[in-house]
């Protein structure tokens, strides 16, 4: 369950936090909760206090280290020490740097109740002392002693763009950051339900059913081109920026003209690489071996747009469309906001795109993933990866589809899937192989 955090004005501040006595499943529910509000917020780490319990505890999820602190206590700090920029999800649009010692010794009881002393070292530690604070009410802000080494910002309104699930990951770490208090979304727009399934009962997209969860408006528009109604309702809201993330349409000037700041594209490629509608699969499809993300800015081509910025991520070797859509769909989350931070306190100007090397991709169909099984592709393995789950990759036999799954894995219409080396011990004629 993903809590409601404090804010460092709220009585719970004033108050002196108890040790936990005993780890119960409610000790056990809280940390599990704090996690998971950790997880929505991009954050690293999370105090008790900040989601309104009395506690020492926290909990920090950064890079290998996952871990609750409960009844911590520092016990050695180290000499040197450094300054680097810090926020806090109960002091929002505020960011300041810090000087913090380098390595920390902790004490602490872990979520079994065992006696724990760990050995925290460059931003570990930084984190830990972060959150080790508020169990004593203080806040970073509290160590910045120089008021010229920390600014305020105004929240951030974004309306934004997106239909399927890479879409949805993308807002829901928006959401993250509106319950902070850094972010307003004041709408989202998304694909008109679709027809699915056996009955062909209307089906609203991923995003539209993050929306709505979050109680977020929603428009379903069937066209952007001189939709008169949308224009004005963009307008009226005033936003910073739109953020789009696989909406599936090209969005009209008149659209990408609203905001005050910019319209932004999170691109799953590294563009001008992979431009258009399948860049994920086009990267899997081609045997590559790293991609990545693009930020840019909006025009009316397709595409090609100026760049913001990029991170470059190693496609494995069991990847397929899916999995690299989620992977990629994190790490244009993390961009994304050290894009809109930069661009809300500075002033930073896209780069354009390079003249060579661009490449595009197509919208895919159900009959691209169609094969002859006895005379299939010579990159079958690549296929089968960039092509699931939709629109797979499938032949007709005997008069059935069999559909070819990762894994070396193979599904007969109407049957389970079963191994490949199974199916073809019992079919004699079928002797593909990949």
């Amino acid at each position: 369950m993903i809590l409601k955090l404090t804010k460092n004005t709220d009585p719970i501040w004033k108050q002196k936090f108890k040790n936990v006595k005993k780890i119960t499943p409610e000790i056990k529910k809280l940390v599990a909760d704090m996690m998971e509000t950790v997880a929505i917020t991009s954050a690293v780490g999370l105090a008790a206090p900040q989601v309104g319990i009395a506690l020492r505890l926290f909990v920090i999820s950064y890079g290998r280290l996952r871990e609750a602190f409960i009844n911590p206590k520092i016990v050695r700090r180290g000499k040197e020490t450094n300054e680097i920029e810090e926020g806090c999800l109960s002091v929002p649009c505020i960011r300041g740097s810090v000087n913090r010692v380098n390595e920390i010794e902790i004490d602490y009881l872990d979520l079994r109740g065992r006696t724990k002393k760990a050995t925290l070292s460059g931003y570990y530690a930084r984190i830990a002392q972060h959150e080790y604070d508020h169990l004593s009410g203080s806040f970073y802000t509290d160590h910045i002693l120089d008021k010229k080494k920390f600014y305020t910002y105004k929240t951030i309104k974004i309306v934004f763009f997106g239909t399927p699930q890479f879409g949805a990951i993308m807002l829901k770490s928006l959401i993250g950051q509106k319950l902070v208090g850094e972010y307003n979304i004041p709408l989202v727009v998304t694909a008109p339900d679709k027809p699915a399934g056996r009955g062909q009962e209307p089906k609203s997209s991923p995003v539209k059913d993050l929306a709505v969860q979050f109680n977020i408006p929603t428009e379903t528009p069937t066209t952007l081109k001189s939709n008169a109604e949308l224009v004005n309702k963009l307008k009226s809201m005033e936003p910073d920026f739109i953020v789009l993330a696989s909406y599936g349409k090209i969005v009209p000037k008149e659209i990408l003209e609203i905001p005050t700041r910019a319209a932004i594209n999170i691109h799953p490629s590294l563009l001008p690489k992979y431009r258009g509608a399948s860049p994920i699969q086009a990267a899997l499809l081609n045997g590559d071996k790293y991609t990545g993300v693009t930020i840019m800015k909006m025009n009316e081509k397709l595409d090609e747009g100026g760049i913001f910025g990029t991170a470059r991520l190693t496609i494995k070797k069991t990847d397929t469309a899916q999995s690299l859509s989620e992977r990629l769909a994190n790490l244009g989350a993390s961009l994304t906001h050290h894009i809109l931070h930069i661009m809300t306190i500075g002033d930073i100007k896209p780069k354009p795109q390079s003249l060579t090397g661009a490449s595009y991709s197509k919208i895919l169909t159900k009959e691209d993933g169609l094969i002859d099984w006895k005379k299939p592709s010579g990159n079958l393995e690549e296929m089968i990866r960039a092509y699931y789950p939709w629109p797979g990759v499938w032949t007709r036999y005997n008069g059935k589809i069999l559909k070819l799954l990762p894994n070396k894995l193979v599904q007969l219409e109407g049957k389970e899937p079963v191994k490949l080396e199974d199916f073809k011990s019992g079919h004699s004629d079928f002797n593909l192989s990949w």
